[in-house]
């Protein structure tokens, strides 16, 4: 129980940011097997979210989140900061701090169940590459991800335009956006498996989904997550990453 727990929470943060904010790229700058489709689903999609001036302002997140399995309460927060490259994930379950995972400095430690774990170059390059970035679709170019359309499909009911992202190995993914409202509807990659994203509510001018249904493979059924907080562009004290 107590790996499921920690691949869970794993899970809960290395899904893309929630709001996965995207941003029209110049003619050509995003490789992309059909352009036109890709670039329309992404205008949309800055204009539900709600504009680039916004998502470029953003530089850290703080996010927190509720979750329960099983009877036993799960509290994960997560702090993302781009500026200073830097990311923190706690998980605590019934009161008890259960995985801590951390990235500074260019190295990074995972801590979990008494012990920790040295990340290697290139877990901590693949952290860099796809966690600490607020909105990672502003640097898609710079990142080098590729992005291919691959027509529509039905999420929960509703019709979605699917977009691919490969950003190689496990950090590849999936993401559907509502041909109606232009949000993100569901997120699928080979680490957290498939989110739901609902419930969609403005937090400071961008609209952030706050519930995740989870399913995977290490669950019994599909866990719902409950955003509490979302706080942006916080004065972010060393400490906090220790």
């Amino acid at each position: 129980m107590k790996k499921t727990i920690i691949i869970l929470a794993f899970s809960l943060w290395v899904a893309p940011m929630a709001s996965e904010a995207h941003v029209v790229a110049e003619e050509g700058s995003i490789k992309v097997k059909d352009e036109n489709s890709v670039k329309e689903v992404i205008d949309n999609y800055i204009k539900a979210t709600g504009g680039e001036s916004k998502m470029k302002a953003i530089y850290n997140v703080e996010m927190n989140m509720e979750a329960e399995i099983q009877g036993m309460k799960l509290l994960i927060q997560g702090i993302t900061d781009q500026k200073n490259e830097r990311m923190l994930n706690v998980t605590e379950v019934n009161g008890n701090v259960m995985s801590k995972t951390v990235v500074k400095d260019g190295a990074g430690t995972v801590s979990a169940m008494g012990q920790e774990q040295t990340l290697t170059d290139e877990q901590v390059a693949a952290v860099l590459k796809n966690q600490i970035y607020a909105f990672r679709e502003l640097y898609l170019d710079d990142l080098g991800i590729a992005v291919t359309f691959e027509g529509t499909a039905e999420v929960e009911g509703e019709q979605a335009y699917k977009l691919a992202f490969d950003a190689g190995g496990d950090g590849n993914t999936t993401e559907y956006y509502s041909v109606a409202s232009g949000l993100k509807l569901q997120t699928e990659s080979p680490a957290a498996g498939k989110i739901v994203y609902k419930d969609y509510k403005e937090v400071d001018g961008l609209m952030m989904p706050m519930t995740m249904v989870i399913t995977n493979s290490m669950l019994p059924m599909p866990l719902k997550a409950n955003i509490t907080s979302i706080e942006f562009n916080q004065e972010l004290d060393d400490s906090v990453f220790n």
